[in-house]
């Protein structure tokens, strides 16, 4: 009798004070752009949501402007009360697939990326009173072709680029997480006219889809985060550099899939919810076996004569 009647207390417990509810996912329309009809889905979970206006992360799915769909998974974000906007975008590479395309087709699929990013974005403010969301913690997140893509939104902001003007004069989103993320465009060195927001990048120092470093060509130049970083440190501009020695795209995805979920979370509660003026760099060494694709031939980046081999990372600011 009395296991019985505890049973049913605790039964009754939980009828009142509840389980934790299910993540809501909710789907808006942003754009049509020709034959193709565009939307965001809003994840969040009301038992997590806090008092007033919360933050928001804007995710950008990878697949190298050939593949990819916005679906997902994102409790490890709102399960800390955060927001999750997965957005729609055209791909400019399908026709190419994994392929190499030429610089033109590749500049060209980012440039209409970023149109439909920056458009989604600027639907995302346009709702933020309805969505209860703080336009001061807006946030961007990508993947691969996604993480390069939200990066570059950033840039052109931080430049009064084209895509700028989309959004509320001197507004800048909160900050960045990059899954084997980085910038491609013709310049020879980057130049920021405005300090960027906080940024956390995760990236193999062997990746050769996108370069840890920096890669240039008569074409388009590749910049990944240990140049970027670089740049951000002489900016005391806070960052966090998540390296996995010899890790290859592999970390295009592994992070976000429950391997990093601590580092993320510790991200968007330092660096922006918190406002922690940080710079910091991870580097974590398997000793046992890296994480890489299939047939991925690791290049050993603490060799510093090996072919490939990406700089050092600048040590962060104490």
């Amino acid at each position: 009798m009395y296991m019985r009647n505890l049973t049913i207390a605790v039964g009754l417990l939980l009828c009142v004070y509840g389980a934790s509810a299910q993540p809501v996912r909710e789907t808006y329309q942003f754009a049509v752009k020709g034959t193709d009809t565009l939307y965001v889905d809003r994840h969040y979970d009301p038992s997590r949501m806090s008092e007033g206006n919360t933050p928001v992360m804007i995710y950008m799915y990878g697949g190298g402007w050939a593949f990819g769909s916005r679906g997902g998974r994102f409790t490890y974000l709102t399960d800390i009360g955060v927001q999750v906007i997965s957005i729609d975008y055209r791909k400019g590479l399908t026709e190419y697939g994994y392929n190499p395309s030429p610089p033109e087709k590749m500049e060209a699929a980012i440039q209409m990326a970023l149109d439909d990013l920056t458009d989604a974005m600027a639907f995302v403010l346009k709702n933020a009173g309805a969505w209860r969301i703080d336009t001061g913690k807006v946030m961007l997140e990508g993947s691969s072709a996604g993480g390069i893509t939200t990066l570059m939104a950033i840039y052109d902001i931080c430049n009064d680029g084209p895509y700028s003007k989309k959004f509320p004069a001197g507004w800048m989103p909160a900050g960045y997480i990059g899954y084997a993320g980085g910038i491609i465009n013709r310049e020879q060195d980057l130049t920021w006219a405005k300090n960027p927001c906080p940024m956390m990048f995760f990236h193999g120092s062997a990746d050769s889809t996108v370069t840890f470093n920096v890669n240039r060509s008569d074409a388009l130049n590749v910049f990944g985060p240990s140049y970027i970083i670089d740049q951000l440190h002489a900016m005391e501009v806070p960052y966090w550099l998540y390296c996995e020695i010899d890790g290859d795209h592999v970390l295009s995805y592994k992070p976000y899939s429950g391997y990093n979920t601590h580092e993320i979370q510790t991200f968007v509660e330092k660096y922006v919810i918190q406002g922690l003026q940080l710079q910091m760099k991870t580097e974590e060494y398997n000793l046992v076996e890296s994480s890489h694709l299939p047939g991925f031939k690791p290049v050993h980046s603490r060799n510093p004569e090996a072919e490939g081999t990406p700089n050092p990372i600048p040590p962060a600011k104490r």
